[in-house]
């Protein structure tokens, strides 16, 4: 196929158009498992709803079109996700290094639970808080471009072995007391649909 010739003039493209103090900033990443195994996602972060009022660049566009468009064989629909501050947590700093890998859940919660979820969420990160990790968690709820019912738990690392946590959940009972595990999984049944599509993960 055309990966490396995509990936070459995606990033020729960013670095002449989206690198500059005030441009707006692109981000491309490969889904590497999964049913989507070897497609990209671009997409832009830190962004507000007024940044929709100023249309893109033309020079940008064309430049895309021209150069970087010849490779792409289908795309996808765009999708706005909301940035969820109250249940994400950095626990390495603003001057650490990008990740190298992400783990994406995503999840579909039922109808009238979104509270109870983000609830549920917010406890996680009260542990990470409490303990001083040095995870990186983000999540995001789907605002437009698909079923608002989504919520993604991105999860960022540098190394394979970063996924391991044995330690997690008496981590979690040491916070919130002796048996809350097993209630933080009861609500978690009662909150997510139980669909096995409700439930998906991908690495990027």
């Amino acid at each position: 196929g055309m990966r490396d010739e995509f990936i070459d003039a995606a990033a020729k493209k960013t670095r002449r158009f989206n690198s500059k103090e005030g441009s707006p900033r692109f981000f491309t990443w490969e889904i590497t498992d999964g049913p989507r195994q070897g497609q990209f996602v671009r997409g832009q972060s830190g962004t507000t709803w007024s940044d929709f009022d100023s249309p893109p660049d033309q020079k940008g566009r064309d430049y895309w079109m021209k150069n970087v468009n010849p490779y792409i064989k289908e795309q996808g629909n765009m999708q706005t996700w909301r940035y969820l501050p109250d249940i994400s947590y950095d626990g390495r700093g603003d001057n650490a290094p990008p990740s190298n890998f992400a783990r994406l859940w995503y999840y579909h919660v039922n109808p009238g639970m979104n509270a109870k979820f983000v609830e549920m969420r917010r406890k996680i990160k009260e542990v990470f808080e409490t303990k001083k990790t040095d995870d990186n968690t983000v999540w995001y709820s789907l605002e437009s471009g698909g079923d608002r019912s989504t919520y993604l738990f991105a999860t960022g690392f540098y190394e394979w072995a970063d996924l391991e946590n044995p330690d997690f959940v008496s981590n979690y009972e040491e916070v919130h007391g002796k048996g809350s595990w097993k209630k933080f999984m009861k609500v978690f049944g009662e909150t997510v649909q139980t669909s096995p599509k409700a439930r998906r993960a991908e690495f990027w």
